[in-house]
């Protein structure tokens, strides 16, 4: 096997590649892919077969498209064997190799590589004069795509996990648990973040770190069954309520939501209901 600079020209998609999509007008994230290979470059090599004058491509479909479509003439390549050597059934073993066994990293792994880069941003004071809740948010999402390529959505929900108390964080970085990661971004968008926009009072008495933990603990302790239970209460937070008799309803429903750990959240919306 050789690393080389091929000529893209020569580069032939292999038929048997599985995507089963046209990546030019299918691929909804190959922009972000082109807007990173015109800014570094291609950071990882395709694999590729020799064939006569030409290559077979085994691996790097995206990439191979995504230069061609910047107008690219050469990019860096593995050529696993010269001349040929590799029958079609050993490539379609290799392709296998190369798929299955890569592992990409799930949305709790990332966080854990990029909380040092969340600090640094949110930390400053650019971002710290932002005095808007959603605006500042908004702002730190940016930074983040800026530094590593990241959709703007993708950025926030990371935002959301990596606004959690490090403790619970390192609980998830620890054995990382998808379902834990999504409920805990359910709570920041539907709740964390609409109360202390909605009801900023609430949290001068009661820290929002301590609500944070108490929702936690209700999936350590199985009072909700699935992340999205959370979108019960959503429209209840969402809500600026116009008076202070049905803010203080609100509240108390609150406070009852996180400090009871035992109560559900189609509990708490049937108080909700009642309540309004």
């Amino acid at each position: 096997m050789r690393l080389t600079q091929l000529d893209i020209s020569k580069i032939v998609p292999n038929p048997d590649n599985p995507r089963g999509i046209d990546i030019q007008t299918e691929d909804e994230k190959l922009s972000y892919l082109k807007d990173s290979i015109k800014h570094f470059g291609v950071m990882v090599p395709i694999v590729v077969s020799q064939r006569g004058d030409g290559y077979q491509l085994i691996d790097g479909e995206r990439r191979l498209c995504a230069c061609r479509a910047l107008g690219l003439k050469k990019m860096p390549a593995f050529v696993l064997d010269e001349e040929g050597a590799l029958s079609d059934k050993d490539i379609l073993f290799r392709m296998f190799q190369i798929h299955h066994n890569r592992e990409q990293w799930g949305p709790v792994q990332q966080c854990r590589a990029l909380e040092a880069l969340y600090n640094s941003i949110a930390r400053s004071q650019t971002i710290r004069s932002v005095a808007d809740e959603r605006a500042r948010l908004k702002a730190i999402a940016e930074e983040l795509v800026k530094a590593t390529g990241i959709e703007e959505r993708t950025a926030l929900t990371r935002i959301y996990f990596l606004r959690w108390p490090s403790a619970i964080k390192q609980k998830l970085y620890d054995h990382p648990g998808e379902e834990g990661y999504w409920y805990i971004c359910e709570i920041e968008e539907k709740i964390i973040i609409p109360a202390l926009v909605n009801y900023p009072e609430y949290f001068q008495k009661v820290p929002v770190e301590e609500v944070r933990s108490d929702l936690f603990q209700k999936l350590e302790e199985h009072s909700v069954e699935k992340s999205t239970d959370v979108r019960r209460v959503a429209p209840f937070f969402r809500a600026a309520m116009p008076n202070a008799t049905a803010k203080k309803r609100v509240k108390g429903i609150l406070s009852e939501l996180h400090s009871r750990k035992e109560m559900t959240y189609a509990e708490a919306q049937d108080e909700f209901v009642h309540a309004f």
